[in-house]
């Protein structure tokens, strides 16, 4: 029945919503914290870039008009010296050139057009065609600036007639002195971004990680099943009312599940109190393990003497497991009882239960039943199966004698018909009659306890004596199980043919 049951619940199945796992950088603080500092830190880098540009254009525009102060001096000693000849202007050019330093005017140079001549400086050996095409350039252009082997240049320039100063230095210190500058500011963000970042931090600690993981923990609790847990209101007040509407699901999933366990546990008083209550009837004694895989089960086991001196053994299983299922098996009982009072033929017993099974239950609604009428005065059975699985003979000596289906399981065809098969018996044979939940347990990795597995323990316990042999079968069971839940009922109905005594 256990496949009929995985059909039936598979029909039927929802696909759970996929849990999600949090990890530590989806959390609201660090959402938080991102949201807040991302945005600043992306300004904060506009403004730096935008600021550097900007500062370095003022330098440059300091430094080019500081040239041109410098060329505009220059100039008028030019035009004073002009008349003493070349050599007196290029002593002039040289000796102003010198007196600046590397260290403070690096790549410092002069030229100077006068009339048709160019004359360059030649204290720092920089004098080239090609420095004063590129001072020129750059005098030219709109930042004042050229490159020149490789090497960027500022330019200030003075003119008068025919007569053009050039003065030219390179912008690499200009560009540090810059930078040192943003470094310094660069730093100075940081300080600040460290700073809003420890309050950020703390306000959000405060205000909203520290209630919100309050409320975590408390549904957390709840999902673990600690029902009642309660979570102590704190922060604002949207989450002071989170935690009463929390307190108050709780509460009342508390009481829910009290009121549940209560009508549960007399569900459970109910069906277990349906079962046989004595181990010794006209001709058999019997041993017995019910072990439903919830609270209560589907499955189903009876002794009934009948007035004609026989007994009825009788297992089901219901198609599924747990409240609706232990519902359908109380009502097997009813009708078994009832039909046993109407006719002592199997049968006519097994359409009797059948037909009304059938108008009683719900589409869909399917049971398995193994009925095996005992007549000691001629030492036989009577057996018929409505697709149970195999019940067993275990005599004392020789193999064990299945006892198969001989028709449908109940709920299908309210006309169907059952073959009735007989067997001869001995005084001290047994009677296993049992549930698939038995075969059909699973282990860890998935694997079947199986038939074969069934057979070997049988033979196990029918070397022992009978009133240990359901504890020995449920032990080896609860052990091939290991950690696993169970996943269907199991029943075990253990009959020795002999007058009452010690088994």
């Amino acid at each position: 029945m256990h496949q009929l049951d995985q059909r039936q619940e598979d029909a039927t199945e929802r696909v759970p919503c996929s849990p999600t796992r949090a990890g530590r950088f989806r959390s609201l603080r660090w959402q938080l914290l991102l949201a807040l500092n991302v945005p600043l830190l992306t300004l904060a880098g506009v403004y730096l870039a935008y600021d550097f540009q900007r500062e370095l254009a003022d330098r440059t525009r300091e430094k080019w008009v500081a040239l041109d102060e410098e060329a505009k001096t220059i100039l008028p000693a030019i035009a004073a010296i002009r008349d003493r000849g070349s050599a007196a202007i290029q002593a002039y050019i040289d000796s102003v050139c010198i007196r600046m330093k590397d260290r403070d005017s690096p790549g410092h140079h002069i030229a100077a057009v006068v009339g048709d001549v160019t004359f360059q400086a030649r204290a720092h050996h920089r004098a080239s065609a090609g420095m004063v095409a590129a001072m020129q350039r750059g005098a030219a252009s709109t930042f004042r600036t050229a490159k020149v082997d490789g090497k960027e240049i500022i330019v200030g320039r003075q003119i008068d007639g025919d007569t053009t100063v050039l003065i030219s230095e390179e912008t690499r210190l200009l560009k540090l002195s810059v930078l040192r500058h943003l470094a310094g500011r660069i730093v100075g963000f940081l300080v600040l971004l460290l700073v809003a970042g420890v309050v950020i931090n703390v306000v959000v600690m405060r205000l909203v990680t520290r209630p919100i993981g309050r409320l975590v923990r408390a549904v957390r609790r709840l999902a673990a099943g600690q029902l009642g847990t309660c979570v102590e209101p704190g922060g604002a007040a949207e989450f002071d009312y989170l935690a009463t509407e929390i307190n108050q699901l709780s509460e009342s999933l508390d009481a829910a599940e009290r009121y549940r366990s209560m009508q549960m546990r007399r569900a459970r008083e109910i069906q277990q109190h349906a079962l046989p209550r004595k181990e010794a009837f006209q001709s058999v004694r019997i041993v017995s393990a019910f072990f439903p895989a919830d609270e209560v089960g589907g499955d189903y086991y009876d002794v009934v003497e009948m007035p004609d001196g026989s007994t009825l053994l009788c297992i089901a299983d219901v198609a599924g497991h747990g409240v609706a299922a232990a519902m359908l098996a109380l009502l097997l009982r009813s009708l078994l009882h009832l039909a046993v009072e109407e006719s002592t033929r199997l049968p006519e017993i097994m359409q009797s239960i059948n037909r009304r099974f059938a108008e009683a239950s719900l589409p869909g609604d399917f049971a398995s039943v193994a009925l095996v009428r005992i007549r000691p005065n001629v030492r036989e059975l009577e057996f018929a199966s409505a697709g149970h699985e195999p019940c067993w003979i275990l005599p004392k000596l020789g193999d064990p004698i299945p006892l198969e289906s001989t028709g449908l399981i109940l709920g299908i065809d309210a006309g169907a018909q059952w073959e009735v098969r007989e067997r001869t018996l001995s005084d001290g044979d047994w009677l296993a009659l049992l549930t698939d939940g038995v075969t059909e347990t699973l282990n860890e990795t998935g694997k079947l306890f199986g038939r074969e597995r069934l057979m070997q323990l049988l033979l196990a316990c029918r070397r022992g004596p009978m009133n240990e042999a359901a504890e020995q079968i449920r032990s080896e069971l609860q052990a091939f199980r290991g950690k696993r839940k169970p996943t269907d009922d199991v029943t075990i109905l253990l009959a020795s043919l002999h007058a009452p005594g010690p088994a």
